[in-house]
């Protein structure tokens, strides 16, 4: 182990909660090998983070503000949002330059956050979207993004990938041969645990930015009265707390600590969730049975989600199409995540790596 006390700026990007919590095993490490972690985000992963680790010290950096449209195709809403994007990261480069400055920082992680790069130190992008992958009617458009993509990686010194070399699960996404990547295998907050008694029959995890969260709760709520057994939805509202209510035959709360979603998660038979990649990766790492439901017009969701049908681990439905009795019973066929083998030093590999060239 590398023992050596290092000042290390972690800052997830604040679209959804799934940077904020792929981020807390890094911290976790980091913090193992005797570094000070500071975290710089906004919205609710930074609320996330705080929630989880209250004993750090924070910076709120720009918010990316992105906004979803109910009726227009998410790409079409996020492509008429770039020039807005790019003055954002222009922004977000200034902050992080400041905090880098004044706090000392010697290294710093940036999950998706474009501007988090600077050359007074080291710089790690982390991402699972080396190739951004754009649906059909827009394929023409792939090669102009990606080559923008990979010019803003190439400003960082490395670029870590959430997966495994061989036999991952991002596929396309994230295999590009002239960009050098490490990959640092599955990243998740979760560690299975069990056996445990069941606690509920399914539970449905709702996630990914508003309007298409709401959308997906309204959803899911709607159908769960439909299907028998104990049922829990977490709503994915970290800063509205984390205690359990009852509505009818379904208990409800807005959030979960780490510890008790790990806990509950592993007590259910059944997952109902996004096929958000970090999402994935911790269903992967407690081997659990789920249907995905891909967020709408995210290409890397849909694109996830089929593949892992493919090859037998799981079933989804289109959100339009969502029917939650028809799913639980396809599900049956798919073996789910059981007998994944995940467990890997490729993490703590490569921080060991970074720091052992930064000391």
């Amino acid at each position: 182990m590398i023992e050596v006390r290092k000042k290390i700026l972690i800052a997830p990007l604040d679209w959804g909660l799934g940077h904020a919590t792929r981020c807390i095993p890094i911290i976790r490490e980091l913090q193992l090998k005797g570094c000070e972690v500071v975290i710089a985000s906004s919205g609710d992963a930074l609320i996330l983070l705080k929630t989880e680790f209250p004993e750090l010290k924070y910076f709120e950096l720009t918010s990316y503000r992105a906004t979803y449209s109910k009726y227009f195709p998410l790409i079409l809403t996020i492509f008429f949002q770039l020039p807005k994007f790019l003055l954002i990261i222009q922004k977000e480069h200034k902050e992080l330059e400041i905090i880098v400055k004044e706090q000392q920082i010697d290294l710093a992680i940036s999950d998706n956050r474009y501007g988090c790069w600077t050359t007074m130190i080291p710089t790690v992008f982390l991402t699972h979207q080396v190739n951004i992958q754009m649906p059909f009617e827009l394929k023409w458009l792939q090669g102009i993004i990606n080559f923008f993509n990979h010019w803003q990686i190439r400003k960082f010194n490395y670029c870590w990938i959430p997966d495994f070399p061989s036999e991952g699960l991002t596929g396309k996404l994230t295999r590009h041969p002239n960009l050098k990547t490490k990959f640092i295998g599955i990243l998740s907050r979760f560690k299975k645990v069990g056996p445990h008694d069941l606690q509920y029959d399914i539970l449905a995890i709702i996630s990914g930015p508003e309007h298409q969260r709401s959308v997906f709760e309204s959803l899911v709520m709607k159908q769960l009265d439909n299907v028998p057994g104990k049922k829990l939805i977490v709503k994915g509202i970290p800063k509205l707390g984390c205690e359990i209510t009852k509505s009818g035959s379904i208990d409800e709360t807005n959030h979960l600590l780490s510890d008790k979603l790990n806990e509950v998660i592993e007590s259910t038979e059944i997952i109902i969730c996004r096929s958000g990649y970090s999402s994935i990766m911790d269903l992967a790492i407690l081997q659990k049975k789920v249907v995905f439901i891909p967020t709408p017009g995210q290409t890397e969701q849909e694109y996830i989600a089929e593949e892992l049908e493919k090859r037998g681990i799981s079933y989804y439905q289109k959100q339009k199409d969502f029917n939650m009795v028809d799913a639980i019973e396809k599900s049956k066929k798919y073996a789910g995540f059981a007998g994944w083998n995940s467990d890997s030093n490729l993490l703590a590999n490569a921080i060991d790596d970074l720091l052992l060239q930064h000391l």
